[in-house]
């Protein structure tokens, strides 16, 4: 049977998520005591709650603070793509490649703006995607980015102006 993770937010008792497989659960004083957590990533991710509020955590013995309130990232946001569109920094772009496609980067990004964009349908080769610049850099090049590859996955990280959208 799950049990639910709730954490006091200094009001009342918000329900965060449940107890995961290993039987890790919030105690009645909203620390989580003597708990391993273990795996290849070392991470929870989608507790529920994005934020933290007046919380502390111990990290091997030492006292952590966070005050006011820590934004926990969520991470990047999926869109399905069957249609030219102007992309938004941290999203991953599916791109329905069934006919060729324009995707246009941010007029304003900032340092470190992240984009992902996947062909979805295998057939880029053929129906090609055009990553317009929006007239900013590419890797440096006053021109637009095409994908002709089947199957082909690329990010788009913002580096500032001088060379603008690196492609890794």
């Amino acid at each position: 049977m799950a049990k639910i993770i709730r954490v006091w937010d200094g009001t009342e008792w918000q329900n965060v998520g449940v107890a995961l497989p290993n039987a890790l659960t919030i105690d009645g004083t909203q620390t989580l005591t003597n708990k391993t957590i273990s795996g290849s990533s070392n991470t929870i991710s989608n507790i529920g709650n994005s934020s933290l509020t007046n919380s502390s955590i111990t990290i091997n013995g030492s006292a952590v603070s966070l005050g006011g309130s820590v934004s926990i990232p969520t991470g990047p946001t999926a869109q399905a793509v069957s249609s030219n569109i102007t992309m938004a920094a941290n999203y991953n772009y599916f791109v329905d490649t069934t006919a060729a496609r324009t995707l246009t980067l941010p007029a304003s990004p900032s340092l470190g703006d992240i984009i992902s964009i996947h062909d979805a349908s295998g057939t880029a080769a053929t129906y090609n995607i055009t990553v317009s610049r929006n007239s900013l850099k590419i890797n440096g090049s006053n021109e637009d980015l095409i994908v002709d590859v089947n199957g082909a996955a690329l990010t788009l990280i913002y580096t500032g102006s001088t060379y603008g959208w690196t492609v890794r």
